[in-house]
């Protein structure tokens, strides 16, 4: 086996600076599915709140809860 070479200047072809800097493509793809699931559910959210229009009606009981338990005693 032949020893390992020294990396010098002269093997780095570019350097990156920022979000993401010199990381593999696999870095890239995590981002990507993150900013779609973000977008994805913000959009869900919209949609849920656009369809989500119902009148809210209060229902009042016809007899009070102690009217009810004098009529069910024997």
């Amino acid at each position: 086996m032949s020893e390992p070479r020294e990396v010098t200047e002269d093997h780095v072809r570019q350097v990156r600076l920022g979000h993401g800097a010199n990381c593999s493509s696999i870095g890239s793809v995590v981002d990507t599915l993150f900013a779609t699931a973000a977008v994805g559910a913000a959009v869900f959210a919209a949609v849920v709140a656009a369809l989500g229009s119902e009148p809210v009606r209060v229902v009042r009981p016809t007899q009070s809860p102690s009217d009810a338990d004098e009529e069910s005693e024997p």
